[in-house]
């Protein structure tokens, strides 16, 4: 027998005629691959002392050497199919006896107790169905794989009547299966299929069928346009004709990854609807089963397509802590890449797209094919597919999947707790126990300070777990060899499975940093933070309260004692937040805070380790360290009072190269305030940090906002998390502007909108009579009266107190 390495895209359970199937879909050094398991039995558990009714007694059950979470013993059944699984587990149910995994997928099992990631080495022959190389039941293990992925983006333009105009894929990588053997280098092309209802035939085309390769092979006799940017454009003359070369293309270039922008809830959801009106099969999986698009919640979709894996753009760089003004197509390119969408994105782009469509029909495929190459372009740029790809190889999870975070931690525990000897309860029949306190938030007092060192607590939750022994398994066996932490709650010292885990998680994320891998240590540190929360959470099957409690309780107690030290020889700590502390610099240490802040940093890390030593007689893993050296920092008080507001402050940091301004929790961070706001913000801090003239200043921004210099800049963009007409007790500005939209509001997912003297309007309406009084009442005052109250002015008295008068 042949071996084989892959890696798996995709995982699913199939059950028809009676049969349990699993499948596993991915891709090879020979293309991709699907391996089908027929000898897997589902299972779940079930007490030993649970006496099964009449209609189960043909079942299989035996006893295995396995306990429940409170030390009794367990018998494991096992079924047929996954279908017969789920009757047996409501029939027990339903007579209140407990049973034990029993919502644990097959799939995932059988994954997970093998320790495969999705990287595979296997051994068998195959048997090729279509352009997959199929292998039954073959001896597979995990194997570190890098695939070369080839990924389409995918983008459609649709009328506004429900018109599909033209669909736009921009293709990069390597075409899959024997057939393209000669075509083993990366390629790219950009495809649109246009709807053109007086398409003719292909006369005067033939000139030009060379200018791509990719012509003949996509849409065999088919006549051509080009496009910009290795770009071929197909004219049809129906939606059917159109939807059938769809699914040819995808067929012929066969994606492992399709990329695009709403790409599931709107663009896959739109095609799969298109193609039953038109009576063809949505044909785009690389087994022929169909797909499963849907809306898991509310504005959240996910598709499952066997063999490819999509990913959308926007909740993906969510995910990856990416954060813009907004998340539209246009905003994001023109931050990441530097240039935009071909029409600006406002309500004029639906007119413009009919008229393009009407009079100009090769211009509206560029425009389409335009925002496929904007996608991929932010994927490319931001590398969030080798994220996803790492965060996937991390967790075990299939890369659609990667930010379920409570899946991963299902995936990394259940196999290595079954090897202690326990098995899990069901997620439905956890109960909540309690919530446990946030981390620590101190401020002393409010105002400017100079030469201020900050230190962080390098992965403070990941260890304080790891030097005492935080786990759900430690807290079961507590009994064995016990330890207490600072908060008084027990943990095993000798029994536990996170502890060490962490460990060889720290190790491989120090090692991807040398490696110079930005998005293995990155996906390595999401994973370590999520343990914390998931403990805490009903939705985990390992949910208890005391863990996330004895973590951030043991958190509150460091930072405690930290800032004990620091003014224990004569800091002031001005502030401190969860895993960090803000210390001012004695003055005879700010020409050489470098040399201090090493010598602090050494200091307080032995300290708290001869503490933790002393009082619980455990090694410390706790490792503070310099994050940065803020020259000048402001902490605001809270609107109202004399004291320091938690979570907000602006400094000015010593860099390397140059300084720069670091915002907090304040309006210039914040995407629901005006750019005016945030730009007004900046330099006033600007300013005041480099001691620079401010009245003067302020005054000449509110004469040009008088002057119309600011328009542009006066723009609110807020969510909408319902349609507007559902806003029934409480209507706020924004709903107001985007009732206004009338029909075009349906499906709005923000809106964007600025204040007149007639009320809120939607930026894209008509708005020349712009309230000016409002932006600097609602947007300038406040900002600046904030800090202004520090240097002894007020915003008023700096306009004379006839800023409004401007305006009247």
């Amino acid at each position: 027998m042949t071996m084989h390495e892959g890696y798996i895209l995709t995982r699913e359970c199939l059950e028809q005629g009676g049969k349990h199937r699993l499948h596993f879909t991915g891709i090879g050094e020979d293309g991709p691959f699907e391996i089908v398991i027929t000898n897997n039995r589902p299972l779940f558990f079930i007490s030993r002392s649970a006496v099964l009714p009449r209609s189960l007694l043909h079942i299989k059950r035996r006893p295995v050497d396995l306990t429940a979470f409170d030390d009794s013993p367990v018998d494991a059944v096992y079924f047929r199919t996954q279908n017969e699984l789920f009757r047996a587990r409501d029939r027990l149910r339903e007579q209140g006896t407990p049973c034990f995994e029993a919502d644990v997928r097959p799939e995932e099992r059988f994954l997970m107790e093998r320790f495969i990631h999705g990287g595979i080495e296997f051994q068998g022959d195959a048997n090729q169905k279509g352009g997959l190389g199929q292998f039954v039941d073959p001896r597979m293990c995990s194997k570190a794989f890098q695939p070369d992925f080839s990924v389409l983006s995918l983008d459609i333009e649709t009328g506004q009547k429900g018109e599909l105009y033209s669909i736009a894929c921009h293709f990069q990588g390597r075409l899959s299966g024997q057939q393209h053997a000669e075509d083993s280098e990366i390629r790219e092309v950009g495809v649109v299929l246009l709807l053109d209802a007086c398409y003719g035939n292909a006369e005067g085309h033939d000139a030009i069928v060379n200018e791509n390769p990719f012509s003949h092979d996509l849409l065999p006799g088919r006549a051509h346009e080009p496009l910009p940017h290795q770009g071929i454009l197909f004219r049809f003359r129906t939606e059917q004709g159109l939807l059938a070369a769809f699914l040819s293309v995808m067929g012929f270039l066969d994606p492992d990854i399709i990329i695009g922008w709403h790409v599931i809830g709107f663009d896959l959801m739109f095609l799969e609807k298109k193609c039953k009106a038109c009576n063809l099969p949505f044909a785009i999986s690389r087994t022929g089963r169909p797909p499963r698009i849907l809306e898991v919640r509310k504005g959240v979709f996910r598709a499952d397509i066997s063999g490819r894996i999509v990913i959308d753009g926007p909740p993906a760089l969510r995910a990856a802590f990416y954060s813009f003004e907004n998340y539209r197509l246009e905003t994001v390119a023109s931050e990441v890449l530097g240039w935009g969408k071909d029409i600006a994105d406002n309500a004029d782009k639906v007119a413009e797209i009919e008229r393009r469509y009407q009079e100009d029909k090769a211009s509206l495929a560029h425009y389409n094919l335009l925002d496929c190459r904007l996608v991929s372009g932010i994927f490319s740029k931001t590398g969030l597919i080798d994220l996803t790809f790492k965060r996937a190889l991390i967790s075990g999870l299939p890369m659609d999947r990667v930010g379920m975070s409570v899946a991963a931690f299902d995936f990394f525990m259940l196999p290595r707790i079954h090897r202690h000897g326990i098995v899990a309860p069901n997620v439905q029949d956890v109960e909540s126990t309690g919530s446990a306190a946030g981390g620590w938030v101190f401020v002393k007092s409010p105002g400017f300070y100079e030469h201020v060192a900050v230190f962080d607590f390098k992965s403070l939750y990941p260890s304080i777990i790891r030097t005492f022994k935080i786990d759900p398994l430690s807290s079961l066996k507590a009994h064995n060899d016990p330890l207490n932490t600072p908060v008084g709650t027990a943990f095993s010292k000798t029994e536990h499975i996170l502890p060490e885990a962490i460990s060889d998680l720290m190790a491989k994320r120090e090692q991807a940093k040398g490696d110079q891998d930005p998005h293995l240590s990155q996906a390595i540190k999401i994973l370590m933070n999520s343990f914390y929360g998931v403990m805490g959470t009903p939705g985990c099957r390992f949910h208890d309260f005391r863990l996330p409690a004895a973590i951030t309780g043991t958190g509150q107690w460091v930072l405690k004692l930290t800032r004990k030290h620091f003014e224990h020889h004569g800091y002031d700590v001005l502030y401190g937040d969860t895993d960090s502390v803000f210390v001012k610099l004695k003055n005879k240490e700010k020409l050489d805070y470098g040399k201090t802040t090493r010598e602090l940093v050494q200091r307080i890390n032995t300290f708290i380790a001869n503490t933790i030593r002393t009082e619980f007689g455990l090694e410390s893993h706790l490792d503070i360290e310099f994050e940065r050296h803020f020259l000048k920092l402001f902490i605001p008080a809270l609107r109202g009072g004399e004291e320091g507001a938690k979570k907000r402050y602006v400094g000015l940091v010593a860099g390397p190269e140059e300084e720069k301004l670091v915002f907090t929790g304040l309006e210039f961070v914040r995407s629901d305030w005006t750019r005016l706001a945030r730009d007004f913000q900046y330099e006033l801090f600007d300013r005041i940090f480099h001691d620079r003239e401010v009245v003067d200043w302020i005054r000449g921004i509110v004469v040009d906002l008088r002057d119309h210099v600011f328009d542009d800049d006066l723009v609110y963009v807020k969510r909408l998390r319902k349609p507007p007409d559902e806003y029934l007790k409480v209507v706020p500005p924004h709903v107001k502007a985007a009732l206004l939209l009338g029909d075009q509001a349906a499906g709005l997912k923000e809106i964007s909108y600025v204040m007149t003297r007639r009320g809120p309007m939607p930026h894209a309406l008509p708005h020349d009579d712009l309230d000016y009084t409002h932006y600097i009442e609602k947007q300038l005052k406040p900002i600046a009266d904030a800090v202004l109250q520090f240097l002894d002015l007020r915003f008023n008295d700096i306009l004379g107190g006839k800023q409004l008068e401007l305006f009247s």
